[in-house]
């Protein structure tokens, strides 16, 4: 196991020097102030880039630090105090430097042209700048709903991650953390699996009124901000318009998911079969379909992944390995470590880091291929700048997906005709969970926020996400009660509204592309990093033009979901044998 050296970010000594040095390149920067106008020189306004580039350089050091440190234990009062005191300190900071984006925004359009064209690679951060010019207020309103962020919907974001990830729970005569409960999802035993997601979703509805109040708070801000200040005209285009998507590419892909949903009903009248049951419900989704229960320690898991990314290309081990000797990864299971798995990005500057909650089994293995595809995506844009190396949400799981496209190759290739039942059931069970299950959690949002502005309760919002249920299984799954609460436990809900369309974005555009890498070899690969290596320096269509999609089209949508039914025709066909 591993835990990670932050001080690559920098000397945790040093805070108050780092704070001091952000608070002197802020006040430098507001000297600016008074010489911007509509006759600025070119050379002059790339002068004033560089001084913003430098100092979120210092700022993104300060945030990382203090949320990595946080995560390793989300209810050490130290860490909470620091956090929070950053977060005070980067929102003034931010305030301060407000004034230059508001006077980029106002410019005429013929003077901002003029500038961007003359700006080289920070182009695309000033188009997406004068992209919101329609929805942007005044400074000193601007400065408040910065400020009120803090003790607003910040504030109610820190309050749920506070409540869960207290959450303890009796397993085996002991108080165990969540991970340790969920992975008993896929026992091969029925009354495992229903006590695993009783005893969790159970814990949510005990919580129901506060969570419930939380999300409600957390929406009308959303709504509040957005729609009634900033007048978007729907809750999810603030997320679209972050993303450079145009809201009907999202709708075309939404739309796309419904209509082959029953794709996926068929696949759970197979597995019902599959695994013996005559009548499946929701406790059964994951269920497992073959006796292997075999395990992959840290180092196991380490070396299968490095291999499979080698396999495929130098340069990605390369990438990986430098991750893992940097010593950047956490995946000792300590007292009130953040659940989950994630990758942070931190600069273009600094490898990046990856937390894991390593159980030992496959799907550990799978995701740390998947969280090491993000780390690769990050160093493969070092050379973008510290603007836009971030790729955007809807190219944000590409290489983290492809990661475990590779790993499913390389488990594939010498597997016995059982084991490559097993692992395609496996993946379609991904593929329910991270485009089908992602996309309808994005229909929730967008019905759960309308419906919370006509005042809808916690109790409302339980009898929505009953009905998407219902929309996902048909008459093929029955839905016991208790996964009414289910969508408390969605951290994405409360965290980032509307992110998770970037998860069914990923995969359904990393099928296509791995369709691609299959027919055209290592004459695909130049292809791919190119599309890595844009990070999030140009839109979404920009960057996929390079492989000729169009995500306006429902008709490219639709190829991921052949490529799916082209699976499921396979493992069909084993099964006939």
């Amino acid at each position: 196991m591993a835990m990670w050296n932050l001080e690559d970010i920098y000397n945790f000594k040093d805070t108050e020097k780092l704070i001091e040095e952000v608070k002197k390149l802020t006040e430098d920067f507001k000297k600016h102030r008074e010489t911007l106008s509509d006759d600025i020189s070119a050379e002059d306004f790339m002068k004033i880039i560089k001084e913003k580039e430098a100092l979120s350089e210092v700022s993104l050091k300060l945030g990382a630090y203090a949320g990595l440190k946080l995560t390793e234990n989300t209810a050490d009062p130290k860490s909470i105090a620091h956090e929070t005191k950053i977060d005070e300190v980067l929102t003034d900071l931010g305030n301060e430097m407000l004034f230059f984006s508001l006077w980029f925004k106002d410019l005429d359009d013929k003077k901002a042209d003029e500038l961007i064209k003359a700006s080289g690679k920070y182009h695309y951060t000033l188009e997406n700048i004068r992209q919101f010019k329609p929805y942007t207020l005044k400074e000193k309103e601007e400065q408040i709903i910065n400020l009120k962020d803090l003790t607003g919907g910040s504030a109610m974001v820190r309050m749920y991650d506070l409540v869960t990830n207290r959450f303890r729970f009796d397993w085996d005569n002991k108080k165990v953390p969540q991970e340790e409960v969920t992975q008993h999802y896929k026992d091969p035993k029925r009354e495992v699996r229903k006590k695993a997601y009783d005893i969790i979703l159970s814990r949510y509805k005990d919580e129901e009124e506060v969570l419930g109040e939380i999300y409600r708070t957390i929406v009308n801000d959303v709504k509040n901000e957005s729609i009634k200040l900033r007048k978007f005209k729907s809750p999810i285009s603030t997320r679209n318009l972050g993303n450079d998507l145009p809201d009907e590419a999202v709708d075309a892909l939404l739309k796309t998911v419904r209509k082959n949903i029953g794709l996926f009903q068929e696949y759970f009248k197979l597995k019902a079969k599959v695994i013996g049951l005559t009548d499946m419900d929701r406790y059964d989704l994951y269920a497992p379909f073959s006796k292997d229960a075999k395990e992959f320690s840290y180092e196991d898991s380490k070396k299968i992944v490095l291999d499979a990314y080698k396999e495929f290309n130098d340069q990605a081990f390369d990438m990986a390995k430098k991750i893992f000797d940097e010593e950047h990864v956490f995946s000792d299971m300590t007292e009130n470590k953040q659940s989950g798995a994630f990758c942070w990005t931190v600069s273009n500057k600094t490898t990046p880091y990856i937390l894991l909650n390593h159980m030992n089994k496959r799907k550990d293995v799978f995701t740390m291929a998947h969280e090491f595809g993000h780390g690769i995506h990050g160093l493969a844009a070092q050379n973008r700048t510290i603007f836009d190396f971030h790729s955007c949400l809807p190219l944000a799981e590409t290489a983290s997906t492809f990661g475990e496209m590779l790993l499913q190759s390389k488990f594939l290739k010498d597997a016995t005709d059982e084991e490559k039942i097993d692992l395609i059931m496996n993946d379609l069970d991904n593929l329910y969970g991270t485009v089908v299950r992602q996309a309808y959690f994005t229909i929730f949002e967008k019905d759960a926020h309308a419906l919370i502005a006509n005042n809808g309760t916690v109790h409302d919002l339980n009898e929505l996400y009953m009905k998407n249920l219902e929309e996902q299984y048909g008459d093929v799954v029955k839905i016991p009660e208790v996964f009414q609460h289910e969508w408390k436990y969605i951290p994405h809900f409360y965290h980032t509204p509307f992110y998770c369309y970037a998860y069914a974005f990923g995969n359904l555009l990393v099928l296509s592309l791995y369709d691609m890498y299959k027919k055209e070899g290592k004459e695909f690969i130049p292809k791919y990093f190119k599309i890595l290596g844009y990070g999030g320096s140009e839109s979404p269509q920009t960057i996929l033009s390079e492989v000729g999609v169009d995500i306006t089209k429902e008709e490219f949508w639709q190829k991921g979901f052949d490529l799916i039914k082209e699976e499921l025709d396979e493992l069909k066909g084993l099964l006939d044998k």
